[in-house]
This record gives C-alpha cells, sequence and structure tokens, in this order.
C-alpha cells in the first residue's frame, strides 16, 4: 500500500488546515472509501474534528480514525552510491507520483460537488487537472521506458500548470479570469489585480517569491524544452580521463543518467503536484464555507 496512513488515537495530527484524507481503515481505493477535510480547531472552546463538507460541517475525529496526507512530505534524495537502494527509492517516489492521479481525481470530485453547484473557475481547475495527469502518466511512462530525457521535458509544462492556477489567485475576479481563458484569451495578455500582465516571467517570479525553489527548476527545465548544451552533454561522454578522449552517443534510450538524477526529476514533479493539490484543496474550503 503507497498511502502512509497515520492513525489519530496513536496522537499523531496532521497541522491545522492542512488538506488530509480521511477513511475508516486504511484503504486504496480513494475515490469511494476516503473523503476530504482537514483538522480544525475551534478558536474558543479549543474543541477538535475534522472539516469535511459544505455549511461548516465537522465531525469528530473518531468516526474517520485514520488520515493521510495528501501532500507528500520530506522526500530527498539517499546519500549513497548504492544502486539497490537508490533504485528502491526511484521505484517509491514513482508509486507516490502516481497516486497522485487518484488524489486529484478526489479532489475534483471534492471540488464539483461542493455546495451551490459550478462555477467557472471549477472549469479551469478541472482542465489544470486533467492536463496534469496526462503529464504525470507521460513522465512516469517515459522514465520506465528509460528515456529520461523525453520525461524531463515534462516537467517544465506541469510547471506550467501550476504557474497558470496560481493566476487565478493573482485576479481580481477568478470566475471572470476563467472564462476569458475558456474563450481563448492567452493569460499572458490578461492583467492581475495590480495592473501587472501575467507573462510566464511574472508568474514565475510571483510564484518564486513564495517557494524559492521553482526559480531553479523552471529554469533547469527549460534548458531540456530548448536545445541547449544539456542535450548535447547528455550525448557526449569523456571515454577516456586519461586520453581526454569524449565518445558520442546517438539513441533513444538513457546514456549514464544517473539514478540521483531520475529521482530529482520525480521529487519535482511531486512538489509541483503538492502545490496543485493545496490550491485546488484552498478552493475547496472556500467554497465549502462561502458557498
Amino acid at each position: 500500500m503507497s498511502i502512509n496512513w497515520n492513525r489519530i488515537n496513536y496522537g499523531l495530527r496532521p497541522e491545522a488546515e492542512e488538506p488530509v484524507l480521511l477513511a475508516k481503515e486504511p484503504t486504496e481505493d480513494l475515490i469511494n472509501n476516503c473523503i476530504v477535510g482537514s483538522l480544525i480547531i475551534h478558536k474558543d472552546s479549543g474543541e477538535v474534528g475534522w472539516f469535511v463538507g459544505n455549511d461548516c460541517d465537522v465531525i469528530t475525529l473518531s468516526s474517520r480514525t485514520y488520515w493521510a496526507f495528501i501532500n507528500e512530505k520530506a522526500l530527498s534524495i539517499p546519500d549513497t552510491d548504492d544502486e539497490k537502494m537508490l533504485s528502491d527509492c526511484l521505484q517509491e517516489y514513482m508509486l507516490k507520483l502516481q497516486y497522485f492521479e487518484k488524489k486529484f481525481q478526489k479532489l475534483s470530485e471534492c471540488m464539483m460537488t461542493s455546495v451551490k453547484g459550478t462555477y467557472p473557475l471549477d472549469y479551469f481547475i478541472a482542465g489544470i487537472l486533467n492536463r496534469s495527469l496526462y503529464l504525470i502518466y507521460g513522465f512516469d511512462t517515459l522514465l520506465r521506458s528509460a528515456n529520461f530525457i523525453g520525461a524531463l521535458h515534462l516537467v517544465r509544462p506541469h510547471l506550467d500548470n501550476y504557474l497558470r492556477l496560481s493566476a487565478s489567485w493573482l485576479v481580481e475576479n477568478p470566475h471572470d479570469f476563467a472564462k476569458d481563458v475558456w474563450e481563448g484569451t492567452t493569460i499572458r495578455n490578461i492583467r492581475d489585480r495590480d495592473g501587472k500582465k501575467m507573462t510566464d516571467a511574472y508568474l514565475k517570479e510571483k510564484a518564486t517569491a513564495e517557494f524559492s525553489w521553482i526559480e531553479n527548476v523552471y529554469n533547469e527545465t527549460s534548458g531540456f524544452v530548448h536545445f541547449s548544451n544539456k542535450h548535447i552533454m547528455n550525448a557526449t561522454t569523456l571515454s577516456s580521463e586519461k586520453e581526454r578522449t569524449l565518445r558520442t552517443f546517438i539513441g533513444k534510450i538513457d546514456n549514464n543518467v544517473s539514478y540521483q538524477s531520475k529521482i530529482e526529476a520525480v521529487i519535482g514533479m511531486i512538489e509541483i503536484s503538492n502545490l496543485i493539490s493545496s490550491r485546488v484543496y484552498g478552493w475547496i474550503a472556500t467554497k465549502r464555507i462561502e458557498g
């Protein structure tokens, strides 16, 4: 089971308002056997419960004993050269990335069924989530096919998903924004509430102010989208350190790609997916509270 379930009776709790999956028993069936909610603490009485539904619906902790993070936590590259350990880590992280399919589907279900119908922003977000799953599936398929270069191309458009999702938080009216995009207006020609055009560079700048790692991921992955020295280096290796001779590789499968590089790419996809799920849950919570 790839979902790491925690039992509330053991004293471990998520942070207040952090999105989590809730279940009566550990399960992999997130669609039918889980609900999405967050821990809520009453500011006056200190009472604790799960915030799970419309009209500020709060249920007791004991009614859903098991919980799991929607966002993945504390992922890192093992400090080892042991190929077995690195391979196991890669497989574990790829499984975590795959599980965002079920998580995004569950979030979409919650979003579409919350309160008083649907809004233009719901359909905008649905498009983001749908595109995200195509990219995650493509990334997973290519990486498993020993096509690291092809897989890495998909990290940049996945980050693009988050940047464009975040744009809906920057405008004066998110629903008008969503309608404009639906009708074909290019996001870079739409202005935010400060009158700034939301170009890729501007959206990257705004996102980096909140998450500093975004700029590096944006710049590094752009180097794979556009032909650059990264592609030359992937096709060229030093065949003899002593003689300093170069060997050229022309092929369609990986050429000396380390496990560390693959793990780093998977972590990048997971971190972007974390940001997307947090934004989507924020909108779900808003719908639940405000209608």
